[in-house]
């Protein structure tokens, strides 16, 4: 990403390969630690996974992709974000098939 700080949004998702569960969870420590430093910049303001269903209880989420949303001066460096992400290294991300569009957040509230 550029050095200057990035003020334009982007609401990206993207999805799993199929079957991607088990290397989504083997690099899963990996991607969370390389968002830490983003998410204290200011880079990436929201994520998370996207789910085949709501788990019953005491069930696992069934992860099929991931939604998020990304500071970024242009679409160029949000799509260098997720090639470089450990879940698309990985194999579970499918940069491919990404979507990604300009966004302007009106609300925003804390966990």
């Amino acid at each position: 990403m550029s050095s200057s700080a990035p003020t334009k949004e982007w609401l990206v998702q993207i999805p799993d390969h199929p079957n991607a569960l088990d290397k989504r969870l083997a690099v899963r420590p990996q991607h969370l630690d390389g968002l830490k430093p983003k998410i204290d910049a200011g880079i990436v303001v929201f994520g998370g996974a996207t789910l085949s269903k709501q788990p019953a209880e005491g069930e696992g989420p069934d992860m099929t992709g991931s939604v998020m949303l990304i500071k970024a001066n242009t679409e160029e460096e949000v799509r260098e974000f997720l090639e470089n992400d450990p879940y698309t290294k990985g194999g579970a991300w499918n940069p491919k098939e990404a979507k990604i569009w300009p966004f302007k957040c009106a609300v925003r509230s804390a966990l």
